[in-house]
């Protein structure tokens, strides 16, 4: 773990306030604050001014501000009380009055109680929150596997609508207001359209087509992905004509564009690839093991690679989900970059895992950068890749990021051989350092090139028919 990192503009960790010390050191400029409207607002007329404060009536929000960390609120689920539909589940109800005016004479509508509740909400911590996410995954329904993260009972124009009257409001409060859509989990979405189509997103381009205001009611496009880097950049740019299911074909700068968005910004509200090879209470490593988590050394390249290619595709910010675990015993994953610990102010650096590390890496190096560019090695031996993806040609890869006079060249292989890499020199003076955050002079062949050999990867996914032979998802 490296003592302290420059925070990068680009860089965010979920719930930073958790583990306070962890955050300042991390580099993250951002953080995701969860803010529920159901316990900030119990009942009508009420607001909680100790939602941000600690046991002692200190403001956790304002000392992360000060402290030169940015929050973006992601706010979601209505209370009993404004529920349109009562009874269903705790928080995903339509807001009542949710199509009446948002203001009425000039002043926030009761009548309209989202309205309200966004617009004092906005004006009550303008300056500490300025982004506000509306919602969580919508797109996920109140059945299946993933009902659980089941947040929002309405359809995709009543929520359209949520966002319309959510800007309204907080940018009449606070003229520096940012709104961002709910954070999207495209592959639920593509699961619910047989990997044709995106009904969900359909549905919501519709909506905002068919208002006046269309896309001018969000600023901001949140994206959650998950596990593969690769799905960074193909979910900017999209796949190649060939690819088996359509949905992938597309990426979403086309998207934004077809709906007359594409002048907003692309936002990862939360990547992550779970291990599971960790010691920590209620947590058995053996029983985890289940093809879908990873190994926490395999994690330090992710964050690394995924950090990267985020970043060379064009997204402006990518926050990591979380900087730690849920308290423990652990309830479903291994969340953070470092292991739960009760007291906020903790700064144990034996909680950190490797990827906390590699975090703390690419911010230093990749962050606040001028300029990034994405160069692929394709494999000698291509096959017939294309049906499935652009990206499982991909053999070599080199991320560059220039920041001032320094380029750092983030290299990494995703073949099941040893890759050698050179490298002509740019500057007077070169350094390697590896995913642990270990320096080295940087090794030079007989004609004064830099060159390293990386080793071979071994992350491939196996369930559901596995991905093509040769692939590694992690390299």
């Amino acid at each position: 773990m490296l003592p302290s990192v420059e925070m990068a503009d680009a860089f965010g960790v979920n719930e930073a306030f958790k583990a306070e010390q962890f955050a300042l050191k991390s580099g993250a400029g951002w953080t995701r604050w969860t803010v529920q409207w159901f316990n900030v607002q119990q009942n009508p007329g009420d607001f909680n001014v100790h939602y941000f404060r600690d046991e002692k009536g200190r403001s956790i929000l304002e000392a992360q501000v000060q402290a030169g960390i940015k929050v973006a609120a992601m706010v979601l689920g209505t209370p009993e009380w404004a529920a349109e539909t009562p009874g269903i589940k705790t928080g995903t109800s339509v807001p009542t009055g949710l199509y009446e005016p948002v203001f009425v004479d000039g002043k926030p509508n009761p009548a309209n109680t989202w309205g309200a509740f966004m617009f004092q909400l906005a004006d009550t911590y303008k300056g500490l929150m300025d982004v506000f996410e509306i919602w969580n995954e919508v797109e996920i329904p109140s059945t299946g596997s993933n009902a659980v993260y089941n947040t929002w009972a309405g359809s995709a124009a009543d929520y359209y609508q949520l966002l319309k009257v959510a800007s309204e409001a907080a940018k009449a409060a606070n003229p520096d207001a940012r709104i961002a859509t709910s954070p999207y989990s495209y592959f639920k979405d593509k699961e619910a359209g047989g990997g044709a189509t995106l009904p969900w997103w359909e549905e919501f381009t519709a909506a905002a087509q068919a208002d006046p205001a269309g896309a001018s009611v969000f600023d901001v496009v949140a994206l959650n992905m998950y596990r593969n880097p690769h799905d960074l950049w193909d979910r900017v740019h999209g796949g190649v004509p060939q690819l088996v299911e359509a949905a992938d074909r597309v990426g979403f700068r086309r998207r934004l564009a077809a709906m007359g968005a594409q002048d907003k910004a692309l936002w990862l509200t939360e990547i992550n690839a779970m291990p599971f090879d960790d010691e920590v209470p209620g947590w058995n490593p053996a029983d985890k093991n289940d093809g879908f988590r990873i190994t926490m050394d395999e994690q330090a390249s992710y964050v690394l690679q995924a950090y990267a290619l985020a970043l060379c595709a064009g997204y402006e910010k990518v926050f990591f989900q979380a900087l730690q675990d849920d308290p423990y015993p652990v309830p479903d994953e291994l969340w953070g970059l470092v292991r739960f610990h009760d007291d906020r102010a903790n700064d144990d650096p034996a909680r950190a895992r490797p990827g906390f590390t590699a975090y703390q890496l690419a911010a230093h190096y990749l962050g606040n950068a001028e300029r990034a560019e994405l160069y692929i090695r394709t494999r000698p031996d291509p096959r017939n890749y294309k049906q499935y993806a652009s990206r499982f040609e991909w053999a070599g890869h080199l991320a560059m990021f220039q920041k001032g006079d320094q380029r750092t060249s983030v290299v990494w292989n995703g073949t099941d051989q040893p890759l050698n890499v050179s490298l002509q020199p740019w500057g007077v003076e070169a350094v390697l350092v590896n995913k642990y955050g270990e320096e080295m002079p940087a090794p030079r062949d007989a004609s004064g090139r830099l060159g390293v050999t990386l080793e071979p990867a071994s992350r491939h996914f196996d369930l559901f028919g596995g991905d093509p032979p040769g692939y590694y998802y992690i390299g």
